[in-house]
């Protein structure tokens, strides 16, 4: 396992490195806008924020990963806190999604992520990997993680939430849980889902995301940001226009985050996004071969659903940009700008690379 552990290592050194050529590329145009920030200003938050990510997953690495189990208790209690208190701080467009520190920020839905992880790895452990009924496998966990499910929908972050749900199904699917009593939660969240949009219960640019998209499935006619996100990707091509060439960028939003797939897909082309889903592919490929290695259920169940974490991120951001989804706001792992989400994936392939150094043979 210490061979996958280097793999990831360097494949993620990769993917880091190519997602700040193409961060700078998508960001530096920002200082044309008001209110006028210097051109390295995103670039420099991001290495920032792999710096701070690297150091607790340098930390965490060598923490051994069988006493997070006791500690569940209290991580629930602090991340319960940290998405509480994002509602005394101030809105940004109507969300309070962040604490800002000076210049910084930081967004606990992140956080609650890697939490879900080890609250599910310990749930599952406690359980000795008994979890077929529907009250072990489904209702006690989901119940238990509610507050945290819906504290971060009235963020509001619709798409975090979501995202939020899936894993935890994945991974108690993985774990043992039946088929029949995850697809049962499904349903029961499409029903629920689609009745709030049909009641109005949406935020009007929730509701407003979700008609351009339905609209785009039936009659196939895409809403302005999927069109430039779409543009840009044909107007690469095969080889692209080189970074630092896209044109689609200065017209479309959030492109450093929510679309900068669409960025790299313009500046690097077919051949670029091929590259790029190929290093994913391999990182979490290397991910997964430590979970089958690995015997602990705690360390089985924590490292399979990091894996399936970064492939439902980048399906979300990538599939946005695709057209194939409506905007979610869900960063693309170790590319995007997002010093939370850098940070807290950093930190929980921490855990990892330590599961995987306890376990080596």
């Amino acid at each position: 396992m210490e061979t996958s552990t280097r793999r990831i290592l360097i494949l993620l050194s990769i993917i880091a490195a190519i997602g700040l050529v193409t961060l700078y590329s998508a960001s530096y145009i920002m200082t044309y806008r008001y209110p006028y920030p210097p051109p390295n200003y995103y670039l420099v938050h991001q290495v920032v924020s792999m710096i701070v990510g690297v150091i607790l997953m340098i930390i965490l690495s060598v923490f051994d990963y069988r006493k997070h189990e006791s500690y569940t208790g209290i991580y629930y209690i602090l991340v319960i806190v940290a998405l509480i208190a994002v509602f005394f701080s101030s809105g940004i467009v109507g969300s309070h999604r962040w604490i800002s520190i000076g210049s910084y920020s930081v967004q606990s839905s992140e956080f609650a992520k890697i939490f879900i992880l080890i609250y599910l790895a310990s749930y599952v452990s406690r359980k000795n990997g008994d979890i077929s009924t529907f009250k072990t496998g489904i209702f006690d966990p989901l119940v238990r993680l509610l507050p945290i499910y819906l504290l971060v929908f009235l963020e509001p972050d619709l798409g975090t939430t979501i995202l939020l749900l899936i894993l935890t199904l994945i991974v108690l699917y993985i774990a043992g849980a039946k088929l029949l009593h995850v697809l049962s939660i499904v349903g029961l969240g499409l029903l629920a889902f689609f009745g709030a949009y049909a009641a109005g219960l949406l935020h009007s640019y929730q509701a407003e995301r979700l008609t351009s998209f339905f609209t785009y499935l039936v009659t196939g006619s895409s809403n302005y940001q999927a069109n430039i996100a779409m543009s840009a990707i044909n107007s690469g091509g095969v080889f692209g226009s080189g970074p630092g060439g896209a044109v689609y960028k200065f017209f479309l939003p959030v492109q450093f985050s929510d679309f900068i797939f669409a960025v790299f897909g313009e500046e690097f082309g077919l051949i670029g996004i091929i590259l790029i889903l190929l290093l994913y592919y391999m990182l979490i490929r290397e991910i997964v071969h430590i979970a089958l290695k690995v015997d602990d259920i705690f360390a089985k169940v924590y490292v399979t659903g990091f894996a399936f974490l970064i492939g439902v991120q980048i399906l979300f951001n990538a599939g946005v940009s695709l057209g194939i989804l409506p905007v979610t706001g869900v960063t693309l792992p170790f590319f995007s700008y997002g010093g939370s989400s850098v940070i807290a994936l950093l930190a929980g392939l921490g855990v990892v690379i330590n599961i995987a150094y306890t376990n080596r043979d």
